[in-house]
């Protein structure tokens, strides 16, 4: 884990999600080559961490999670010779037509998450903010955040909100492992916590993903 703590000027983070949709019998020799690519991404001062998730229910689909101190900063890291040299590395694995970029800024944190450890769970719920309603999103997340405080099995969330469109926001939690979510998902306290979120779902994001951490520095 990249252990650079610097943050934007208003105290918010500049996060990058990509989804990869990697070739049949390719994932393994991917999971490699990008723990060799975020090693060298770890070294960029303006890196504070980085992470990739599998999903337990889609083939061949992860997640890639990186941090920077600003868009500025990232940006610069983007159009450099470096960042083409790691495109290069890992564009033989991937479904160009599965792959996605997203970028946000962290609006809000539960607590102080631990650096990601593979057999971790995320779960990323995707969600619209109509014009007349603004904050209510994030009223519904600090309501919901309150309750699931010392939740068995939690270890944290985050408001992300997109810098693309800022109606849209995902919300990000981690989990001790697989059972340890599926547990919460069947419980019968699950939907009525979370129901303050529910008519705010993104179906054309298709609402949420789950995705098993695999590595992450």
């Amino acid at each position: 884990m990249n252990h650079h703590d610097q943050k934007d000027h208003d105290g918010t983070v500049y996060r990058v999600m990509v989804k990869m949709r990697i070739h049949p019998g390719m994932e393994r020799d991917f999971e490699k080559t990008w723990r060799e690519v975020a090693s060298t991404i770890a070294r960029q001062p303006a890196n504070v961490g980085q992470s990739l998730a599998k999903s337990p229910d889609e083939d061949g689909v992860y997640y890639i999670v990186s941090d920077w101190e600003n868009e500025e900063r990232f940006h610069q890291f983007e159009h450099s010779a470096e960042h083409a040299a790691n495109r290069m590395r890992l564009d033989p694995f991937r479904d160009a037509a599965g792959t996605s970029m997203t970028p946000m800024l962290v609006s809000s944190r539960l607590g102080e998450r631990p650096a990601p450890q593979p057999g971790r769970v995320r779960v990323a719920l995707y969600l619209n903010e109509p014009e007349s309603d603004k904050g209510s999103i994030e009223s519904a997340y600090h309501q919901i955040s309150t309750t699931l405080a010392g939740r068995a099995g939690l270890r944290g969330n985050e408001l992300l909100r997109s810098l693309r469109d800022p109606r849209r926001y995902a919300v990000l939690s981690e989990w001790d492992d697989l059972p340890a979510y599926r547990e919460w998902e069947r419980s019968p306290e699950h939907l009525p916590t979370t129901s303050p979120l529910a008519r705010y779902h993104d179906k054309n994001l298709g609402i949420f993903g789950s995705y098993e951490v695999v590595a992450a520095y």
